[in-house]
């Protein structure tokens, strides 16, 4: 019997060197692969869940600095985007690992991106329409334009491979490696990650895609820099959503190697955003989830 194939759909968690689609901009590639320790494809989380399922690659359009939301390529909303899902000749995944949205939490939505001129906002934005500054607070209507913009990505992934299987994984919080007190910030720009969550959820449920809440279980993953995980991080990761697909919670809990009981997520602050924190590693154009609080 063939194997299931996989495409794989994201952001820079998501790229490899060798694998990802050569147009698109990758984070783990040269000098990163050692900084971060992913020097192999099986060393990233994806592949770790592919080979899980017994499945084989098919195609990775996973994208470095994207959001979901934006006008055009490379925003994962796009047709674009989507069509890299699709195999050398235009074949169909069986199943899509969907794996987005960290930067739209990270900027606080597609026109700070663009406000903040970006290099990687998309080239279609008429930047005239967003005056130039740095970005701050998300609003609601960020939330409510992140949670269209998903629901827009996974019609078009539909629309692109009707018969396949796609899996819209949770973001999760990361922590910055050797920390044994969470680092994440909950709140970055005032809307909570557990709302960008429930709009992932929400979009999911209502496409027909499979929601995988890896976030349910409650782990922090190991990164170099709050966002972009070690092979350790990605090992984490893929043990978190091959949890949350079989409904295996015991898949982390009992692994205290893995998973030791520090690392469970909590958060440190009640601030209702970390915009203007003294504690908050980055909050302007060159934002980062990390609260440097215990660090």
């Amino acid at each position: 019997m063939a194997k299931r194939t996989f495409s794989v759909f994201g952001d820079s968690i998501s790229t490899f060197e060798g694998a990802t689609d050569p147009r698109n901009l990758i984070y783990y590639e040269g000098e990163m692969r050692d900084a971060t320790g992913v020097r192999e494809v099986t060393d990233t989380w994806w592949m770790q869940v592919i080979d899980h399922f017994d499945g084989e690659l098919l195609a990775n359009g996973a994208y470095s600095g994207c959001l979901v939301e934006g006008q055009g390529f490379p925003a994962a909303s796009s047709i674009e985007r989507a069509q890299q899902i699709l195999g050398p000749n235009g074949e169909q995944p069986d199943v899509v690992l969907v794996f987005a949205g960290i930067n739209d939490y990270g900027w606080g939505g597609a026109p700070a991106q663009a406000s903040a001129r970006c290099p990687r906002t998309p080239p279609a934005t008429d930047l005239s329409l967003f005056p130039e500054r740095e970005p701050g607070d998300a609003t609601p209507a960020s939330l409510a334009a992140f949670a269209d913009e998903y629901g827009r990505m996974v019609e078009n992934l539909r629309e692109v491979a009707p018969d396949a299987e796609i899996w819209c994984v949770s973001l999760l919080p990361g922590r910055i490696e050797g920390s044994v007190e969470p680092t994440f910030c909950w709140q970055l720009r005032g809307i909570s990650l557990a709302d960008y969550n429930e709009a992932i959820r929400s979009a999911a449920q209502h496409d027909g895609c499979r929601s995988v809440d890896a976030a349910a279980l409650g782990s922090d993953y190991e990164t170099t820099d709050g966002t972009h995980p070690t092979m350790r991080g990605m090992q984490q990761i893929a043990a978190m959503v091959i949890a949350a697909l079989e409904d295996d919670p015991k898949r982390v809990t009992a692994d205290q190697e893995l998973f030791p009981e520090h690392l469970q997520s909590a958060r440190i602050c009640e601030k209702d955003t970390c915009v203007g924190c003294s504690f908050a590693r980055g909050t302007g154009a060159k934002w980062r989830c990390v609260c440097e609080r215990h660090l």
